[in-house]
C-alpha cells in the first residue's frame, strides 16, 4: 500500500518543506524588529518587515491549503478504492467461510480515511524538522541549543513510552470491537427466531456486556492517550519557559540578544510542535497501524486478473479424489475432515442426484465443487479446467447455484433473477427467460407488480417455496453450463415440485449438467446417474438403473414415477421402498 501513497506523500512533504520554510519568517521578523528597527526607530524598515511578512503569510496559508487538499486527494482515492475491495475481500471470505478477523472492514478504511485528512500525518511528516530546527538554534547559542535537544529527546521518549503503553490496548479494544459488531449483524439476521422464541431480552443482555467491554477497553486507550497528552502540552509550555530563561540569562550577560531570547523560544516552540501534535494523533496512529495489514493485504494481486480466458465450458465435471477438511477454530485441536477421498465424473448434460443422511458432506461437496471451497487434496474439474483457475466473475457466467438456506436481496423480483441492482442496466428478456426456464414466470405475474415487485430484506414479503423458485431462476440467468442444487424442493408443495420436475427435466432437454443435492425422492426421477455419501466418503456411485438392480430387482421404472401427495405424507411408496437397497431406503 505505501507504494499506492507514495506519490502523494512526496508531494505533501515537498510543500511540506516550503511550509516549514515559511514558517521561519515570523522568527526572522521578531528578531529584525527587536534587533535593528527598535534600536534604529526605523518606521520604513518596520513598513518593509510588515509587507514582508504580509506575502510570506499569504504564501504559508496557499501552501497548507494545497497540501491539506493533496492528503484529502489521497484519502478519498485510496478509500474509495479500499472500500469496493474490502466488500469483495469480506464476501468472498463469508462464502468461503474464511477467519474474517483477517479481513480489513470498513471501520478500518475509516481509520485510514481520518489519519490522512487529520493533523497525524501533517505531524509526522513535520517531526524530522526538529534536526533542522535545533541547527538554527545552535547558531545563535550553544546553550540554547543543549536545551532545545534535551526538550526534542525528552518529548520522544514520551512519544515511545505512550506508544508502548496503548499499542497492547489498542490491539484489545479493536478485536472487541470487531465480535461486538458481529455479534450485532448475527442478532439483526436472526431476529425472528430471537422474537418467537423469547430470547430477545437475554441476548441483548450479553451483547450489552461485550460492548461494554469493548468500551471500557477503548476507554482505556482513550484515558490513556489523554493523560500523555496532557502531559506533552504542560510539558512543551515548561520547556518554552526554561528556554525564555535560558534566553534572559543570556542576555543579561551580554551573550545574546532580546531578540535572539525571543526568536528561539518561538521556534523551539515551532520544532517540538508536531511532536505534541504525535503524541496527541498516537491513538489514531495504533488503530491505523493494527489495520496496515488488513488493508496492505486487499491491495495484492489477485492471480485472477492474470488467468488465461477459458473457452465457455460445455459442462463435463470430474471429482478426483478430493479431500476436505475444515480447520479447528479452537487451539490446539485438529480440524474436521468433512470429505475424505471422493471421486466421480459427469458428461456434459448429465443429472446427478446425491443422496445421504444429515452431515454425510453433501452440501460440503456442492461447494467445493462451486469453487466456494478448495479441497487440500485432489481437484475438481470442469471441461478439465481446474475450477480454482477459473476466474469468478467468468465462471458465474456458466454456474447456477440454490443454495440450502436461500438469500436473496431487498429490491426487486428482477434485480435478483437479473444478478444485478439498480442503477445498474438489466436485461428484461434474459431475466423473464431465466424465469420462465425455472416456471416461476406466471408465479411472479401473480405478485402484487410482477417483476417490479419489492421483496424486502431478505425476500421476507415471500414464502419460502416463491424464494426458492426465484432463486433457481437467478440461478437459470443467462447461459449456465452446470447447475448446483441443494435441497431445491425443499420449500415447495406439491404444485411446485412438479413444476420443479418439469424445468429439470426441460433443463437436461437443453444440455445443461445438473447436480442436485436431496433428501426427497422425487429428483431421483430425473437422475441419469447417484451417488450414496455416508460420513463424507462415497459410499455408491452409479446410475439409477445400478441402483435399482442391486436389490435384485430391475424396477427403474417404478424409481421414475415421481411421488404423489400421499407417498409424501408417508414415507416413500412401497414399490420405491423395494426398488431401492436398505442404505438408500434409510436416506429417503
Amino acid at each position: 500500500m505505501y507504494l499506492l501513497i507514495r506519490r502523494h506523500l512526496v508531494l505533501a512533504s515537498g510543500f511540506g518543506v516550503i511550509s516549514n520554510l515559511l514558517v521561519l519568517t515570523p522568527t526572522i521578523y521578531l528578531l529584525q524588529v527587536y534587533d535593528r528597527v527598535l534600536p534604529s526607530r526605523s518606521i520604513e524598515t518596520l513598513l518593509m518587515l510588515m509587507a514582508f511578512m504580509a506575502i510570506t503569510l499569504a504564501m504559508m496559508l496557499l501552501v497548507d491549503v494545497v497540501r491539506g487538499r493533496i492528503l484529502a486527494d489521497l484519502g478519498l482515492q485510496l478509500c474509495a478504492r479500499l472500500d469496493r475491495l474490502a466488500l469483495l475481500a469480506r464476501l468472498d471470505a463469508s462464502a468461503r467461510q474464511r477467519q474474517s478477523s483477517l479481513v480489513a472492514t470498513q471501520t478500518d478504511i475509516n481509520t485510514l480515511r481520518g489519519f490522512l485528512s487529520g493533523p497525524g500525518v501533517i505531524a509526522f511528516l513535520d517531526a524530522p524538522w526538529l534536526v533542522i530546527y535545533l541547527v538554527i538554534i545552535c547558531l545563535f547559542h550553544w546553550v540554547l541549543c543543549l536545551i532545545a535537544a534535551i526538550s526534542g529527546i525528552v518529548l520522544f521518549a514520551l512519544a515511545l513510552l505512550n506508544d508502548r503503553v496503548i499499542a497492547k490496548n489498542i490491539g484489545t479494544y479493536t478485536d472487541k470491537q470487531r465480535e461486538c459488531d458481529l455479534a450485532y449483524s448475527q442478532i439483526v439476521r436472526n431476529a425472528e427466531v430471537v422474537t418467537v422464541l423469547g430470547m430477545a431480552e437475554k441476548i441483548v443482555r450479553a451483547w450489552d456486556i461485550r460492548k461494554r467491554e469493548y468500551i471500557e477497553a477503548q476507554q482505556q486507550v482513550a484515558d490513556s492517550s489523554a493523560f500523555y497528552r496532557n502531559v506533552t502540552k504542560v510539558l512543551r509550555q515548561a520547556i518554552q519557559v526554561i528556554m525564555m530563561a535560558a534566553g534572559a540569562w543570556l542576555v543579561i550577560n551580554e551573550h545574546a540578544t532580546p531578540g535572539v531570547m525571543l526568536a528561539t523560544t518561538i521556534l523551539l516552540g515551532k520544532a517540538l510542535a508536531p511532536i505534541e501534535q504525535m503524541i496527541g494523533s498516537w491513538k489514531q496512529f495504533g488503530e491505523l497501524r493494527q489495520a496496515w495489514g488488513r488493508l496492505n493485504e486487499l491491495l495484492k494481486p489477485s492471480s485472477e486478473h492474470d488467468a488465461i480466458a477459458l473457452p465457455a465450458p460445455a459442462g463435463a465435471v470430474c471429482v478426483e479424489r478430493v479431500t476436505f477438511s475444515v480447520p479447528s477454530r479452537v487451539p490446539g485441536q485438529a480440524g474436521r475432515l468433512l470429505l475424505r477421498d471422493v471421486q466421480f465424473s459427469l458428461g456434459a448434460g448429465e443429472t446427478l442426484v446425491i443422496i445421504g443422511p444429515s452431515a454425510s458432506g453433501k452440501s460440503t461437496l456442492l461447494r467445493v465443487i462451486a469453487g466456494l471451497w478448495r479441497p487440500q487434496v485432489g481437484a475438481v474439474r470442469l471441461d478439465g479446467a481446474d475450477v480454482s483457475q477459473w476466474p469468478r466473475d467468468r465462471l458465474g457466467q456458466y454456474l447456477g447455484y440454490v443454495p440450502q438456506d436461500v438469500e436473496l436481496f431487498a429490491g426487486t423480483v428482477a434485480e435478483n433473477i437479473g444478478r444485478t441492482a439498480r442503477p445498474l442496466q438489466l436485461d428484461s428478456d434474459s431475466i423473464v427467460r431465466a424465469a420462465k426456464r425455472a416456471g416461476a414466470h406466471e408465479m411472479i405475474l401473480g405478485l402484487p407488480n410482477g417483476y417490479d415487485t419489492q421483496i424486502g430484506e431478505s425476500g421476507e414479503t415471500l414464502s419460502g417455496g416463491q424464494r426458492q423458485r426465484i432463486s433457481l431462476a437467478r440461478a437459470l440467468y443467462g447461459d449456465p453450463k452446470l447447475l448446483l442444487l441443494d435441497e431445491p424442493n425443499a420449500n415447495l408443495d406439491s404444485d411446485g415440485e412438479e413444476t420443479l420436475d418439469a424445468a429439470l427435466r426441460q433443463i437436461r432437454a437443453d444440455g445443461v449438467t445438473v447436480i442436485a443435492v436431496t433428501h426427497r425422492p422425487a429428483l431421483m426421477a430425473i437422475a441419469d446417474r447417484v451417488l450414496l455419501m455416508r460420513s463424507g466418503q462415497v459410499e455408491r456411485f452409479g446410475t439409477r438403473n445400478e441402483f435399482a438392480t442391486k436389490t435384485g430387482q430391475n424396477t427403474a421404472d417404478e424409481i421414475a414415477v415421481p411421488p404423489t401427495p400421499a407417498i409424501r405424507s408417508s414415507s416413500i411408496a412401497p414399490a420405491m421402498s423395494r426398488a431401492l437397497d436398505p442404505a438408500v431406503r434409510t436416506l429417503l
